[in-house]
């Protein structure tokens, strides 16, 4: 299940939204992890600062919500290798869970999960209201229960 995480410690610390298992090919694909990260995907879309015209373009073929195949030419699959490609490292095809919380980086150093930069995607476009990601207009149902319940509502 999508879960919320701190990420840091002291003064550092932040939010984050998690995956409870990694997503995408050869992954578990939990429902609610799929949604988290489709969501991450479409607000990707609106990026010009990390992002060019053809990642964007992958990356709102991605809809919230829709079922996922876990295939090479599935929408959501084709934004996770567009986003890995973008960056470097590792092109595993899927979005890992933040393992370390420390530091929001699994190699130690200035490579971050994708998951951190699909929670800061997220967060620039809901400034006033990020962590409630239930209160995104396409947030899916599914996780928008999870996000009611870790908020107590």
């Amino acid at each position: 299940m999508a879960t919320p995480v701190v990420i840091g410690s002291g003064a550092g610390r932040r939010f984050a939204w998690n995956v409870s298992a990694n997503v995408g090919v050869s992954s578990p694909n939990q429902p609610d992890d799929v949604q988290l990260v489709q969501l991450g995907y479409f607000c990707a879309q609106y990026c010009t600062k990390y992002y060019d015209a053809a990642s964007r373009a992958i990356f709102a073929a991605v809809i919230p919500g829709a079922l996922y195949s876990g295939q090479e030419n599935d929408p959501l699959t084709r934004a996770i290798r567009a986003q890995e490609k973008s960056r470097g490292g590792p092109q595993d095809g899927h979005v890992s869970v933040i393992a370390n919380l420390t530091t929001g980086s699994y190699d130690g150093g200035p490579h971050g999960y994708l998951m951190i930069r699909l929670n800061n995607l997220i967060m620039d476009q809901m400034l006033r209201d990020f962590p409630r990601i239930d209160k995104h207009p396409k947030c899916p149902p599914l996780l928008r229960g999870v996000a009611l319940k870790a908020g107590g509502n």
